[in-house]
Parts: structure tokens; C-alpha cells; sequence
């Protein structure tokens, strides 16, 4: 009897085998891809067919890294920034998968390369600072600074709470205590002298 190998059986298996090798990764950087086909419980042959190289590999998982954060922030970014309390919804939002952010700041130079995880980085960046340029239209936000310093920062923080969180200096509600904080307020009530 032949078995037919469906669509959606690869998919889980590229599924299964994408989320072992994230949480191999997260935290062991360096891991070889024996390494990860070890600990995630299949064989090299198995891994490699479904990822010839370690580029590969890091490439996908970069890119379903950034498939997440999408989906987590599609909604919220359609919406005109009108208020400050959508920051705190998409900080509130983001900060659930600072294990990604992690990842991704870990992987860069990595993964920066490849043109799929490039294009959705951009794509990305390029959407928040259009809802960044809402909100200083709409006042919520200081013109003063440039939309894309904003994003930077946010973007910057984002990494800085994964980081902190990963280290267990900050627990995630510190965290995003803190970046809401650093974000809204900044770090000085005084304007430059210079």
C-alpha cells in the first residue's frame, strides 16, 4: 500500500521541526544543524531535507519570526493612531513574543541577507512608521522627532525588553512597564541645551 504524503503532513512536520529548532537555537545560537536534528528528536537526513543548509534554516525561521509579529500587529497598525493607549496596545501586543525579538537580534547578521527576511523586515518598518506619522498628525505623538527616530527607538526597545526578559533581569510586566515608560516619556523632563 502506498502512504501519500499530503500538503498538510509536510507542513506540520515543516511545523514541528521549525519550532524544535527555534527553541534549540533560542538557546544555544551556535548549535550545528546535528546538533538541532539531535535535540529535536529526528534525524540529520530529516532536517536536512527540509533545510540543506543552516542559512536555510535561520532564514525560515526569521521569516515566520516576522510572519508572527505581522499577524500580531496587522489589525492594530490599520488603525489611525489617536490616542496613546495604541501604543500600549501594540507594546502589550509585541511584547508576548519577545522570544522572536530575541532571535532575531541574535540571528541578524545571519539572516540579514536573504532578501525574504529583508523584504518583510522592511515591510514591516515601513508600516509603523506610517501609523507613527498618524500620530504625530493626530498630536498623540511629538513631532519633534523624525517617524523614523520613533521607529528606531520603539524598534531598539522592543529588542532591549527580549533581552532583558531572556536574562530574567526584568520580568515581562517590568519590561513593557518600562519601554511604555522610556517610549512615552523618555528619560528626561528637560529639553537639550544645545
Amino acid at each position: 500500500m502506498e502512504i501519500i504524503v499530503t500538503d498538510r503532513r509536510i507542513k506540520r512536520s515543516n511545523r514541528a521541526l521549525l519550532d524544535a529548532s527555534f527553541q534549540v537555537l533560542l538557546h544555544n545560537p551556535h548549535a550545528s544543524l546535528s546538533e538541532i536534528a539531535n535535540q529535536a528528536g529526528v534525524g540529520r537526513a530529516t532536517l536536512y531535507r527540509h533545510f540543506p543548509t543552516r542559512e536555510n534554516l535561520l532564514a525560515a525561521i526569521a521569516i515566520e519570526s516576522l510572519e508572527i509579529v505581522e499577524q500580531a500587529t496587522a489589525k492594530r497598525l490599520r488603525c489611525e493612531l489617536r490616542e496613546t493607549s495604541a501604543i500600549e496596545q501594540l507594546v502589550s501586543a509585541l511584547l508576548p513574543l519577545a522570544d522572536r525579538f530575541h532571535f532575531l537580534q541574535m540571528m541578524w547578521t545571519d539572516i540579514e541577507l536573504d532578501a525574504e527576511v529583508c523584504a518583510l523586515y522592511e515591510q514591516q518598518m515601513a508600516a509603523l512608521e506610517r501609523w507613527i506619522t498618524a500620530g504625530q498628525r493626530n498630536g498623540v505623538l511629538s513631532e519633534q522627532l523624525q517617524p523614523q527616530w520613533i521607529v528606531a527607538m520603539l524598534d531598539s526597545m522592543l529588542y532591549s525588553a527580549s533581552w532583558l526578559i531572556s536574562t530574567h533581569a526584568l520580568s515581562p510586566k517590568e519590561a513593557e512597564q518600562q519601554l511604555l515608560i522610556g517610549l512615552l516619556n523618555g528619560i528626561s523632563g528637560h529639553k537639550p541645551t544645545g
